[in-house]
């Protein structure tokens, strides 16, 4: 049996925000190898939201099942390399981890229909002027959102 002395004080029921809809910096907290359901290769991301202690996750999986697939996988791959300002062509996966990049997030009800913050794109580097610098302890963003994350289609993709 656990041994745990519980303090019913610390607990904070509203302790979670859910990130507005919007354009943000974002850091890679961890990058990993992986196969999706159908067996091909692909990576998670873990991310963090400039301001936020949500944990955001997304995936890229590698299709080369036709030239349209490969060339939406080489798109987003080049939106990651391009956001987070790593070298082209560069899968050293410790390289990614710690780089901050931006992104805007959406809200999307998961398979529970509880909403929850996803990538909606990555932001290429050079039109991230706009966004304050990574500081990962207040909320900011690029502009004032209304208040008010990305589904993934049968095989993990998610269309960012």
């Amino acid at each position: 049996m656990i041994q745990w002395e519980y303090d019913a004080s610390k607990y904070n029921p509203d302790a979670f925000k859910l990130i507005p809809p919007g354009k943000y910096r974002v850091r890679i907290e961890d990058a990993e190898e992986q196969t999706s359901k159908t067996g091909k290769p692909m990576i998670r991301l873990t991310l963090k939201v400039n301001g936020y202690n949500s944990t955001i996750w997304t995936w890229i999986v590698f299709d080369n099942s036709s030239e349209e697939a490969s060339d939406r996988t080489n798109d987003r791959v080049g939106r990651i390399f391009d956001s987070f300002n790593i070298p082209a062509g560069n899968f050293n996966l410790e390289v990614w981890k710690g780089k901050a990049g931006a992104a805007e997030i959406k809200n999307e009800p998961d398979d529970k229909g509880e909403q929850r913050a996803k990538v909606k794109y990555f932001i290429p580097h050079k039109n991230q002027d706009e966004l304050p610098a990574w500081s990962g302890t207040t909320h900011q963003t690029a502009t004032q959102m209304n208040p008010e994350m990305v589904d993934f289609d049968n095989d993990g993709l998610a269309p960012f």
